[in-house]
């Protein structure tokens, strides 16, 4: 009887084993598909902010597109509901002026709403950090205050590439 019951212990014990195993390796899987999917936000809002440096506003409202599609695949978590709440509400603000670029080619129109993306856009990535690839720097034009994201130290403004292309200087960084 001793025997039957520790025997029966060991085969629960081994079944919870595995049952933890595969819940781990699915917890594994889910994180990869969401890293891979949090991938794709930072290379579409650098094309975006790429098409309104060659003051390109087809390219832009393409790239603004692309970035809304991209965007809204980013997975956010908090463990506390404002928290979330408050994330969500920052990527829809800038899905929202990112549709409204998408919406116009007139390239001035669209850098006012560029603004609004990369202020959003920086202020998720700090908070939530769910860009893990690459550092990005938070650059900002000290002549007018706008702001923008970057791969590169180096000052490249979207918003008056031809009067005041290295107008800007680095905020801060992740």
């Amino acid at each position: 009887m001793k025997m039957l019951q520790i025997l029966t212990f060991v085969l629960l014990m081994v079944t919870t084993f595995q049952a933890f195993a595969q819940t781990d390796s699915t917890l594994t899987q889910r994180d990869s598909v969401i890293s891979r999917r949090n991938d794709t936000a930072l290379p579409a809002y650098l094309a975006l902010k790429d098409a309104l440096l060659v003051s390109d506003a087809k390219k832009a409202a393409s790239s603004a597109q692309i970035f809304a599609n991209e965007f809204i695949k980013v997975r956010l978590r908090s463990h506390e509901l404002n928290n979330l709440m408050t994330l969500k509400k920052l990527r829809a603000e800038a899905i929202d002026e990112a549709k409204a670029i998408a919406a116009t080619t007139d390239i001035n129109v669209q850098r006012k709403h560029f603004a609004t993306v990369s202020k959003d856009f920086w202020e998720l990535a700090q908070k939530y950090r769910f860009i893990k690839e690459a550092k990005i720097y938070y650059q900002q034009c000290p002549m007018t205050g706008v702001t923008w994201v970057s791969t590169s130290k180096d000052i490249k403004n979207p918003y008056y590439p031809k009067n005041m292309l290295t107008c800007g200087e680095v905020k801060a960084q992740l």
